[in-house]
């Protein structure tokens, strides 16, 4: 059985209660501290978003990292990271995909730096060689034929094929910060972002491997 897991991070900077432990970062003004959750060092995993296929049938979808009861992001890093290795514990490097978009250089860093510093084990050894579509495929380099002078946003891709594009309302990764700080009630319009995300992502894999697949109503 061939395994296909379709994913998407959304991440927010180290609580600033904790800046003090950090001496290269602890006078960090306001605009540094945002771009801290864009680094594996200084950043935490909100959410992983992910839709896994077996045998390009859909076994799973939604976002990793919310309390079943109240549907509102738990904030328990390890938990969240700990869910994403579940998982992956079928996981074949020889026969299965993990598709991302930028997830060489973003996504799948982060999420092994986090595991580390939190301690959570990996279920699966994955390469993190590029100028390679497997175990991996980075959609974004992919496209781009790995040239380092170009680049596309999701957004963009998403538009070029004819999809609907997953920046709703718009809705970003730089406004995810500003929105979870609003509150509990912003929960449900982020973890719907990203899985927007990892709806169209799914999509424009299929639309550059040329396989059927779902329709962009699916959306």
């Amino acid at each position: 059985m061939a395994m296909r897991v379709f994913c998407d991070i959304e991440t927010l900077p180290v609580e600033k209660d904790k800046l003090a432990k950090y001496p290269k970062v602890s006078g960090c003004d306001e605009e540094e501290y945002r771009r801290l959750a864009l680094t594996g060092e200084y950043g935490r995993v909100l959410t992983i978003g992910v839709i896994i296929e077996v045998d390009g049938h859909v076994t799973a979808s939604g976002c990793l990292g919310r309390d079943r009861a109240t549907r509102s992001f738990h904030l328990q890093e390890r938990r969240t990271l700990q869910a994403w290795w579940k998982l992956l514990r079928d996981f074949s490097p020889s026969t299965d995909l993990i598709v991302t978009f930028n997830g060489i250089s973003f996504d799948l860093p982060i999420i092994y730096k986090g595991s580390v510093i939190n301690r959570v084990q990996p279920t699966v050894a994955l390469s993190f060689a590029r100028y390679r579509s497997h175990p991996l495929f980075d959609v974004m380099q992919e496209w781009n034929k790995w040239d380092p002078r170009k680049h596309i946003s999701l957004d963009e891709l998403a538009r070029i094929l004819g999809l609907a594009s997953p920046k709703q309302n718009g809705m970003d990764g730089s406004k995810v910060y500003d929105r979870f700080c609003e509150g509990p009630h912003t929960h449900e319009e982020l973890a719907a972002y990203c899985m927007a995300d990892v709806k169209v992502l799914r999509l424009c894999w299929y639309r550059m491997m040329f396989p059927e697949g779902p329709e962009p109503e699916e959306v």
